[in-house]
């Protein structure tokens, strides 16, 4: 075994052989504190796990916490079939499956318990110092992905689980599933046993009721635009496209081809939860003011801006939490949520990255996903397709997306913002060091589509360089032109606002004349990046280790599909449809690629770092937590926590 010292965290790892599984374990020899994986493997599990690497491909060994994790590449080429007896037939001819980017091709049992997992010791309630999320809600449909994943995953699962190792989409509710040649049919076959909270059985009926609460006219949902164009702008409409066919058995049928649909149905990036129908039809929608739900644990009750609560569901078909109750603690602010865990008033904590030494000097622990996690970058308003020129939809709004005359358009500014920004002082300073570099946003080297050439040149056209930066300003005509610095915050990354701080310092340094606005992210969305008017502004955001056309669509997709729709060449929305709608995985990685190139030749953003996600516990407290990292919430799997022994 290799060990692996991180100086800024004084923490130690091993990475030892493919069929341990590790988490990070405090311990303390004469004041100085070591986070050791600690091997947890039975011979079962052993066994387990080999036949998974025998069926998986090559095994991958654990790297070190301060370098990124990789994610098992495309994996095998088909979803596996169920088996005979078990999968009731479509009405169609059996379908040729197709791969996807991220999901194991080959559905297995979900993670294999550890030893300290095998254990039913329980403990008391379970209490997280968290972030405010964006949008407080318990219907998924009524906001963004991120707080959708935070406050709804508890208690109610979505279709494909996510292993908590290596982050593959694997069985949950969905015990298989499987698409047609050519992607516009897709297949899930559901287990029999699973129960609602309050009772009532869930059947497949529960799924498009479940989807069609994504495009009511209230949703403004992460998955509202995508689901509308895959399945019908109105709920007869989608409903005659996701179709029950039996109780265990539920289709999608997709207005155009997707490679993707199990990564939607895996809600890591989106809002398709299950909800009951049953409930729905009873109380209607506002019912689900107090939602039951099929997740492991029960919704209890919620105060806004205090906390959010949920008790054990003992029944779970996955895995029963090892906590009695649950609280989510919505506190925002830092020092608060630090103190909150000094005094053992909280057991886990959202905490910056800045204040991590002081809390392990408090005698916490930090531990990290096991996938880097986190890439945050700067994105440049105002720069939109010139086929969406005109007029806004939006009531209120006049002159939005594309809009001659913005500064943004024009690449040597984009090219001069990046110049001027230096991302070696903003790991050093904000994030510890630990940061990796990123060289295109949406686009990570384990994952299919990236080019090594931008690792090759990023120096050469991306590197700090004040001087240079003055030069393209002047050359583009804009020098000291008018920018305004929207400063605000996600869950995950509490260091956005001192990042835009940072900023402000560097392109004000360059002559941009630059205003800073500080502003919820729940007004940026609403004001600025959903209505298309992000002109003359910059503003930090983070997102997740996700396939690359997911960040597009979010991102750089034209249209009412996408958000930012920021578009360097009318190109990308063509290079997105051929991506995203490939079902050959060599055509589907080289139009990523091609659509990396844009970005990275165009300077379509302003990317800074990829970053682990980390929390801070009380290892007196905590015993194991370990969560992927790429499903877009701070943590997630908390039915997995278990008290410290």
């Amino acid at each position: 075994m290799d060990l692996h010292v991180s100086k800024e965290y004084t923490t130690a790892r091993f990475a030892g052989p493919i069929l341990g599984r590790s988490c990070i374990v405090t311990y303390h020899f004469g004041g100085i504190k070591l986070a050791k994986p600690t091997v947890f493997i039975t011979a079962a599990a052993a066994l387990l796990l080999v036949i998974g690497v025998a069926c998986g491909g090559a095994a991958q060994e654990p790297s070190a916490p301060s370098a990124p994790a990789a994610q098992p590449q495309q994996a095998a080429q088909q979803q596996q079939q169920a088996p005979a007896g078990q999968q009731q037939a479509a009405p169609q001819a059996a379908a040729t499956p197709i791969p996807t980017v991220i999901a194991t091709a080959t559905p297995s049992p979900t993670n294999t318990p550890t030893a300290a997992q095998e254990t039913e010791t329980l403990g008391g309630t379970l209490r997280i110092a968290t972030i405010p999320p964006v949008q407080q809600l318990v219907g998924s449909w009524l906001g963004t992905t991120t707080s959708a994943n935070t406050q709804v995953r508890p208690f109610t699962d979505p279709l494909v689980h996510t292993d908590r190792f290596d982050g593959s989409l694997v069985p949950g509710i969905a015990t298989s599933w499987e698409a047609n040649e050519d992607g516009t049919q897709w297949t899930f076959h559901l287990r029999d046993d699973v129960d609602f909270h309050d009772g009532t059985p869930f059947t497949a009926n529960d799924v498009p009721h479940s989807a069609a609460l994504i495009i009511r006219e209230d949703a403004i949902a992460t998955d509202t635009g995508l689901f509308r164009g895959l399945f019908g702008d109105n709920e007869e409409e989608l409903l005659s496209n996701i179709v029950a066919l039996d109780d265990n058995t539920v289709q999608f049928n997709l207005k155009t081809p997707n490679s993707l649909m199990d990564f939607f149905a895996g809600a890591q990036q989106g809002n398709l939860f299950i909800y009951s129908k049953a409930q729905y039809d009873a109380g209607g929608i506002e019912a689900y003011e107090n939602p039951t739900g099929v997740g492991p644990w029960k919704f209890e009750e919620r105060t806004i801006d205090v906390n959010l609560v949920y008790s054990r569901n003992a029944d779970h078909y996955r895995r029963a939490p090892f906590f009695q109750e649950m609280e989510y603690v919505l506190i925002p602010e830092e020092t608060t949520r630090l103190a909150q865990l000094t005094t053992g008033q909280v057991q886990i904590g959202e905490i910056s990255r800045e204040l991590h030494t002081d809390a392990q000097g408090s005698d916490l622990a930090v531990l990290q996903s096991e996938l880097p996690s986190i890439q945050v970058a700067f994105i440049i308003g105002g720069v939109y397709n010139p086929e969406e020129a005109g007029p806004c939809k939006a009531e209120g709004f006049e002159n939005c997306f594309y809009q001659e005359g913005e500064p943004h358009l024009n690449p040597m500014v984009r090219e001069a913002i990046n110049r001027a920004i230096n991302r070696e002082e903003i790991n050093t300073e904000l994030f510890g060091g630990i940061g990796r570099q990123h060289t295109v946003w949406g686009y990570h080297p384990a994952l299919p589509g990236y080019n090594p050439r931008w690792t090759e040149e990023f120096d050469d056209k991306y590197g700090y360089d004040p001087e240079k930066a003055k030069q393209l300003l002047e050359e583009s005509g804009y020098a000291g032109y008018e920018l305004t610095l929207l400063l605000t915050e996600l869950p995950g990354v509490p260091e956005m606002i001192p990042m835009g701080e940072a900023a402000f310092s560097y392109l004000t340094n360059v002559g941009i004349n630059v205003e800073t606005q500080p502003i919820k992210w729940s007004d940026y969305r609403a004001k600025y990046y959903r209505p298309g008017k992000t002109h003359g502004t910059l503003a930090a955001t983070r997102g997740t280790y996700r396939p690359a056309d997911i960040t597009l669509r979010f991102y750089n997709r034209s249209g009412d599909a996408g958000f930012w729709r920021t578009s360097v060449d009318p190109m990308t929305d063509v290079l997105y449809d051929k991506a995203t709608q490939s079902v050959d995985p060599e055509v589907k990685a080289q139009a990523l690629s091609d659509l990396g190139d844009l970005k990275f030749d165009l300077y379509s953003e302003v990317p800074i770092v990829w970053l682990p996600a980390q929390i801070v516990v009380n290892p007196a407290e905590i015993g194991e937590m370990v969560w992927p990292g790429n499903i877009n919430a701070s943590f997630t799997h908390t039915e997995y926590i278990t008290p410290a022994n």
